[in-house]
């Protein structure tokens, strides 16, 4: 479809769905650390800057991995690829919060490995080393799961709000 003259299509950074994931995913484990507003909102500001700071190490990791791709083409990948997290966002606010049961870091890590692979994928088909492209965003994936359920857990279980 045809932009109107002199306007552009909004475009949001390639972190935004990441933030918005673990936002929800830090809200949760917020609300188990206390059950109040005040610990739920801790855990989303926490939650969104983890996930800033997890999506731009991503990008720059592979960038340094595949040096012929320009800053642009990384982004874009990133934003395609990433998208893959909310959906798992609404299932585990949906677990949680309708079920009852306490899934959010396993929703959590499933959604950090599946978008790392679908962002190597990207980058693969945009013109990226196939096999950095699929070893590289897998293994930070990895280490940033696991980084997410420690920080988690320590929080919900030593902090009390």
């Amino acid at each position: 479809m045809n932009q109107p003259v002199g306007r552009t299509p909004m475009t949001l950074p390639y972190w935004t769905a990441p933030a918005l994931g673990f936002a929800a995913f830090g809200g949760l484990v917020g609300w188990r650390m206390g059950a109040t507003a005040l610990a739920a909102t801790v855990g989303v500001a926490g939650g969104a800057v983890f996930a800033v700071l997890a999506a731009s190490l991503l990008v720059f990791v592979l960038g340094l991995a595949n040096p012929n791709l320009g800053r642009e083409v990384l982004r874009e990948a990133a934003e395609t690829g990433f998208l893959l997290i909310l959906p798992f966002a609404a299932l585990a606010l949906a677990a949680e919060l309708a079920l009852g049961w306490q899934a959010s870091q396993v929703f959590s890590s499933a959604a950090l490995m599946t978008s790392g692979g679908a962002v190597g994928m990207e980058v693969a088909r945009r013109g990226g080393g196939a096999l950095r492209s699929a070893l590289v965003p897998s293994a930070v994936a990895l280490l940033l799961s696991a980084a997410w359920v420690v920080l988690s857990t320590f929080a919900a279980s030593n902090w009390k709000w």
